[in-house]
This record gives C-alpha cells, structure tokens and sequence, in this order.
C-alpha cells in the first residue's frame, strides 16, 4: 500500500509536467477577494488566490488552470481526480486533516465580528453581543459560512447551535445582517475587511484573536506534488512577491511575518491596487454595459445546453413511453423503474452524483478490477467534462418526464386508428411510427414546449457543477462587485426573454403541424400553456 500511494504521488506530478497544465479547484461564484470572475471576461477569473496559482505555475514551469465548482464539493473534485489540488480559502482544521493533506500555509487570517454601524451603542463590543448563565443577557442571532472554523469559535463562545444560522457564501451574511434578520456575523477577517470593510452600514468589531491559516488541498499520499508545491511558496515567501500580491489586493497584515512572508519595501513601492482589491473599488468598477454583455455571452451556454437536452429528452421520453406500454414485463418494467427514480430525486442530486461519483466510481473500478482497466482506463472513461454531464443529466432528467407526457399523448390515439392501419396491411411498427406517434405528438405538443421552458430555467443547477452559464456568471459579478441583487434582476430578465423565444418557438412549430382553430388562432395551444 505504501509503495502505491508513493507511485501514485509521482505520478500525479509526472502527468503534470508531461501535460504542461497544474489544475487547481476553486469556486469563482463564492466569493472575493479569494476568486472572481472578471466583468469584462467572465471566463477569466481574478482574485489573489488566481493570482497566487499563477506564481505557482510560474515557478513550476507550467500553466495553471482553474476548475471551478460548488466550494463545498472542491474536496470532491479533489477526490475525483478532477484537479490535481484544491485553493479556496481553505482552512487548516482537524476535520479536514481526515480527508486531505495541507500545504504549507500560505495566510494568517482572524476571526472577525461584524455589526451593524446603527448598532454601534447597542454593542460596543463582541463580548456584549454573548449571553450569560444568569439568564440576564441572551446570545444573539449570528450568521457565518458554512463549514468555515468561525462556526467552532461560535459554539467556543458559548452560542447555542440554534442560533447560529450558515450560509453558502460569504456575502450572504452581511446581506442577512443589514437586512436584519441576524444582529452578528462572525467570518474570517480578510473577508470581513472586503465586504463590510467598505460599507458605511457595516462595522467591523476587533478580531478576536483566534488565528488561522489558510493551505491548499493535496490528496491523501501525494507528498511529491504538495512538496514541490511547498518550495514553490517557500521561494515565493522569500522573495517578497507574496507579500507584494498581498498588499496589491488590500490584505496585507504584520501577522504574515509569522508563517514566513518577507515584506520587501522595493518590490511593494511598485504595486499597484487592481480594481477588485476592495468592495469600494469593485463598486467603482461596476459597468451595467459590461455586465449585459457577460450576461449575453453566458446565455449561449444556457442556449446550447437547452437546444442539446430537450430533443435527447423528447427522443427518450418516446423511448420510454414505448417501453413502458409494452406487453412484455421484462421491457416494460426497467422504463417504469427508472421513469420513478428519476422523477422521484432531486436533479441537483443527480448531477452531483454524475459528476462527482462517476470518477470515484471509476477509481474504485481500476483497482478492484485490474483486468477492466487494463482493457480501458476506467477512471478517464467514467470522468466526463462538466458540460456534458449537464447535458446527460438534463435530457436523462427530462426524459423521464416526457416519458409521462409522450404515454399520454398515446393513449389518446383512439384504438380504432390502430385497428384500421393493421387492416390496412400495416405492421404494428409501422402504425406506430406513422399513424399514433404523429397523432399523440399533436396532442402533447403543448406540454411539451412547458417542458422545454422548465428546462431554460432548470438549467441554472447546473452551475454548481461548474458550468459557466447565465447563473454561476450573474452570481460571481454579482458577489464581486456587490451587487448581487441587481445582476440577478438582469439574469431573470434574461431567462424571460429566453422563455418568451420558446413560446414564439411554439407557435411557429404549431402552426407548422396544423395545430390552429377556424379563427386561425393557436386556440388549442394556448389554451393548454395558460
């Protein structure tokens, strides 16, 4: 076991040099200063932490790429051999050491208490906000991220479980606190400092000394890439670079000094702030042109994967209905099974499952079965790009449903049409492929196109595996530049225009099939979509 882990370890980092590419995973749509996408180029991502991969790579001698997700799934595509090593604001915790292997680490940060500045008399200080054993005082409603270590200093503080409400990201909190909903947010300071650090609502308390440090994932065993890793930012530290890129983005503190990181005046005096280093600056930045424009270019994505899903779906779904009207039990059966699991789970289940199990799956294949792998390598076979996922996981999703809606557009065909081809010298294939589908399409057309609009907007899940559409880019420029509400206003719109083309889609393809009433209207249609 040793012996493979050491050989799987080399391995990793021969690929990387024999490719020329580092994959590192990260999520753009979580949040500044760590990850962003770029306004102008939302497939270009900026942040300190992209930034830092950069000199990374720069050292290595190879390229860096992202691979962007869900920040609480980055471990799995870790796992998942999606990504070679996982950055995101990472914190150094026992939990995590069960899973993963750290790097050195590479920020200091604290945890910071936030209020609001109209509550600066109410709570002059962090400790006024906890409650007591008398009973005199009681812990007040406090917001945090998810999974982060400000939840262990919390319950270290004394706040009850129940009063400690988790989010996704790192902007909800402040939202919920200026929105009144909590009267505290307890975060890591560095983010703190970019999202309440320039909002006059907002007041950041003292920190509260309880230090961490941010390091990036390694895969269990994989001590020769993390090492390699581990000298680059050792040369990094020394040089002053990081300490450069640092006070370049605003996040530069004396606590630095304590984990290696020389500050060398020759090289700070020639930075400059970028236009995402702060809140206040992002704000600034914030260009409705620019950001219509990246909505537009994400909707092609959102168009494609509609276009490629709905009619695999519709082809499925008549697959299934078929299947599912069969005299044969042993035909019949397996499309009723699957048309109830897939409607009876969740679509963000199953693109999870796709994407993150297929490879774990695979991994597991290729060193139980080594046979198999030998004939294939089941681990690449079983990871497919994100994009594709997408597209499998829709039209299979979709399908089930169309299964349903293409039985009863069948069903509707009156017997005698079936009778009467068969007297006709028809074979039952051909009566079916000739005289009731056509019939039963007429009938379900209507459903049909309510499918295809669910579709436009379900396709939004699917920017929590990575894919850059209308969604993930309106909530990455949104949370960049603060603005989160009005971009996704922008975004709805979007998905309005595009549910109105499909609508006008309908009533061209109805009237292409006939489907209008003596006042050349799309009665029929219409009627059923209202």
């Amino acid at each position: 076991m040793v012996c493979s882990a050491i050989a799987a370890a080399q391995s990793t980092l021969d690929d990387i040099r024999t490719r020329g590419v580092l994959r590192y995973a990260i999520d753009p749509s979580g949040g500044a200063p760590f990850a962003m996408p770029t306004v102008e180029e939302p497939d270009v991502l900026t942040g300190f932490e992209v930034e830092l991969m950069q000199l990374i790579g720069a050292e290595l001698g190879v390229r860096v790429e992202p691979i962007t997700g869900d920040w609480l799934a980055l471990v799995d595509l870790l796992k998942s051999e999606r990504a070679d090593l996982a950055i995101n604001g990472f914190e150094v915790t026992e939990e995590r050491a069960l899973e993963v292997d750290f790097s050195a680490p590479y920020y200091v940060y604290d945890q910071q208490p936030t209020i609001r500045s109209s509550d600066r008399a109410r709570f002059p200080d962090f400790a006024s906000t906890r409650g007591n054993s008398s009973g005199t005082s009681v812990f007040v409603p406090v917001a945090t991220l998810n999974g982060a270590a400000s939840v262990d200093v919390l319950l270290e503080f004394g706040w009850p479980r129940e009063r400690i409400q988790e989010y996704d990201d790192g902007l909800l909190p402040y939202t919920e606190l200026k929105a009144k909903r909590v009267d505290l947010v307890v975060q890591d300071s560095i983010v703190a400092a970019y999202y309440a650090g320039s909002d006059a609502e907002l007041l950041n308390l003292a920190p509260l000394g309880k230090q961490g440090h941010y390091a990036a994932l390694f895969r269990k065993g994989d001590n020769t890439l993390r090492e390699a890793f581990d000298q680059a930012l050792a040369r990094l530290k020394a040089s002053g670079e990081l300490a450069a890129l640092y006070r370049r983005w605003k996040i530069w503190t004396q606590d630095q000094a304590s984990i290696g990181i020389v500050d060398r005046a020759e090289i700070v005096g020639n930075t400059e702030t970028t236009a995402n280093a702060d809140g206040a600056a992002a704000s600034r930045a914030f260009s409705w042109p620019a950001v219509f424009w990246a909505l537009a270019k994400a909707c092609v994505n959102t168009i494609v994967l509609t276009v490629v899903a709905m009619p695999l779906a519709v082809a499925l779904g008549v697959v299934l209905a078929i299947a599912m009207r069969s005299q044969f039990r042993r035909i019949a059966w397996p499309a009723r099974v699957y048309v109830a699991v897939v409607r009876g789970t969740p679509l963000l289940v199953q693109l999870y499952l796709v994407y993150y199990s297929l490879p774990a799956l695979g991994l597991w294949l290729a060193g139980h079965v080594p046979s198999l792998d030998a004939i294939v390598n089941i681990q690449s076979a079983l990871t497919w790009p994100a994009f594709l996922v997408a597209i499998v996981v829709l039209a299979g999703n979709y399908g089930a449903y169309e299964a349903e809606v293409q039985r009863a557009g069948l069903d509707a065909v009156p017997g005698g049409q079936r009778r009467a081809a068969l007297a006709l010298g028809l074979s039952h294939r051909a009566s079916l492929w000739r005289i009731e589908l056509p019939q039963g399409f007429r009938t379900v057309l209507p459903a049909t196109i309510n499918d295809l609009n669910s579709m436009i907007k379900d396709s939004s899940l699917v920017s929590l595996i990575a894919v850059p559409e209308l969604m993930q880019v309106a909530l990455g420029i949104g949370k960049a530049t603060l603005m989160v509400p009005a971009v996704l206003v922008a975004a709805a719109a979007y998905y309005l225009v595009l549910s109105l083309a499909a609508d006008v889609f309908a009533r061209r393809l109805a009237r292409a099939r006939g489907l209008r009433d003596s006042t050349g209207r799309f009665a029929h249609l219409e009627r059923a979509t209202r």
